[in-house]
């Protein structure tokens, strides 16, 4: 087993039930470690089901959350930036439900908000205010936040590592790290490797996904070369295999995933295994 290489259940859906329960055995099988377990819409019954899945197969937890419109950390609205601020509590709350130590995503605006112009200092000032708040629940929960740019066409606020470090460094808590989605960075940074290299002291979560959101190994990324640079600042946090499908139709539409990108669950899992072992 590779003790830090876990599997994100978002490939199945935003909402885990017991359709998905056999893959938690399945990950044990390929040599996981960890679930990484979506929780934004996740009740107490759910998240109490999930973790003793988790706990069954011996796989510890990550969870992924994210911000929503009606609760936008970075709306000019007060009100909205109160309701992001609970919204945020509320899955620093779930996570720790989960038995999770980390909390990763794209909590640093909403997802699918645009303002068709760059981000503004006040925005990531509110942003900071937010999530600083944020941070102290997040300490009394034992939950790190992780906070993960997105590529320019998902969102317009946090698109690179250099941000996401000087946002961390600005919200200046220790339960808040960065995270870098292989994926979003292929697209977003001149050099993954540098930018991986810049994060040093900063970079808290890592989730290997391809250029095309598929198996991993079949596209472009160069896993070899993330792997290594994680290895030269001496990254010590998981590594999440992250995929995409249209196995809910509904959430592969939203991703604007339009095609199979795999053959199955297992498949990917045991690419996603490969891939760390050879880079090991």
């Amino acid at each position: 087993m590779n003790e830090r290489l876990g599997f994100s259940f978002l490939y199945f859906a935003p909402r885990i039930t017991k359709a998905h329960e056999r893959w938690f055995g399945a990950l044990r099988e390929h040599g996981y470690a960890c679930a990484e377990l979506p929780v934004v819409a996740a009740t107490p019954e759910e998240l109490s089901w999930l973790r003793s899945c988790a706990e069954r197969e011996g796989l510890a937890t990550t969870a992924v959350g994210f911000a929503v419109p009606e609760a936008n950390p970075v709306s000019p609205d007060a009100a909205v930036r109160a309701a992001a601020v609970e919204h945020l509590r509320g899955l620093c709350e779930n996570a720790q439900a989960l038995g999770a130590k980390v909390l990763a995503g794209p909590m640093h605006s909403a997802y699918g908000v645009w303002t068709e112009q760059p981000p503004t200092e006040r925005e990531r000032d509110w942003c900071c205010e937010v999530l600083a708040a944020v941070a102290e629940r997040a300490a009394e929960c034992g939950v790190t936040i992780a906070l993960e740019p997105l590529n320019r066409f998902e969102s317009y606020f946090l698109n690179t590592a250099a941000d996401c470090n000087a946002l961390v460094r600005a919200i200046g808590h220790a339960n808040v790290v960065a995270a870098l989605d292989t994926h979003h960075a292929h697209l977003e940074e001149c050099d993954l490797a540098t930018a991986i290299r810049s994060s040093r002291g900063s970079l808290g979560h890592v989730q290997l996904s391809e250029n095309h959101r598929g198996t991993p190994g079949s596209g472009q990324v160069d896993f070899r070369a993330v792997l290594a640079a994680l290895e030269e600042i001496d990254y010590r946090g998981w590594l999440v295999v992250e995929a995409f499908s249209r196995h809910d139709p509904r959430f592969g539409s939203m991703l604007r995933i339009w095609r199979s990108l795999d053959e199955g669950p297992a498949a990917v899992m045991a690419a996603g295994a490969s891939l760390v072992a050879v880079g090991n």
